[in-house]
């Protein structure tokens, strides 16, 4: 058998080779519009809802706010875990019951402030009772000058009978007042106690010196302020 000549062999070669033709791959075609917004296969979207638990909490955010926001709380965990959404009528409850119950908290502490005020005021009438009823069965007493100090020209023996009972009279009151009254009151007795012993030991009497001491110390006693304010009040 004849072989190929060395020629003719790469001529066959050449022509294999530029007779090659290139595979080019189809460009990928654009979807469509209609393709494009056909959403058929993506899964049905679920429309939120508000559920009965939400509906009371909003109730209850008006009439019980901080029983309303407990339950508002609860229906939101609840609702938000099981379908993870919140619902308007949910962000309404929250909202209302928050102001709502910040609103009653603040009317609470005004109404127990004013309350303790109020109690206080009682106690303090409360406690003027005893010395308003004693200084009653003296009418008038607390517009006399130095309160009815003695000051009548009589013998030492008798003014000092009446000096001793003056002292006593507010030593007294003294006891009875309570401690808003008390300083005026001891105040008196002590000076009248002071000027008492003054006239036991030396039998002489100064009624104009004696008249002046005693007026110093009643016209800053403040009990017919004392008596305007809380006694007033009692007998009302």
């Amino acid at each position: 058998m004849d072989e190929p000549e060395t020629g003719d062999l790469q001529r066959e070669h050449t022509a294999l080779v530029f007779d090659q033709t290139p595979v080019v791959s189809a460009a990928p075609s654009r979807p469509t519009a209609r393709e494009v917004f056909d959403f058929s296969d993506r899964p049905a979207r679920v429309k939120p809802y508000t559920s009965a638990l939400e509906w009371i909490g909003l109730v209850l955010a008006v009439v019980a706010p901080p029983l309303g926001l407990l339950v508002t709380v609860v229906a939101r965990i609840i609702v938000r875990y099981r379908h993870h959404w919140t619902t308007t009528v949910a962000k309404t409850a929250t909202v209302v019951s928050i102001v709502l119950t910040l609103v009653l908290a603040a009317g609470a502490v005004v109404y127990s402030v004013v309350a303790e005020k109020d109690a206080q005021a009682a106690r303090v009438v409360a406690a003027a009772q005893p010395l308003c009823d004693a200084l009653s069965e003296t009418p008038g007493v607390l517009e006399l000058e130095a309160y009815g100090w003695p000051t009548a020209v009589a013998p030492i023996a008798d003014t000092l009978a009446a000096m001793t009972a003056y002292q006593q009279h507010w030593q007294q009151l003294a006891e009875l007042a309570p401690a808003s009254a008390k300083a005026g009151t001891t105040a008196i007795a002590d000076q009248a106690a002071i000027l008492v012993t003054a006239v036991e030991t030396t039998q002489a009497i100064d009624r104009t010196r004696n008249l002046s001491t005693m007026k110093s110390v009643t016209d800053v006693s403040g009990l017919p302020q004392y008596v305007a304010t809380y006694c007033t009040r009692s007998a009302g």
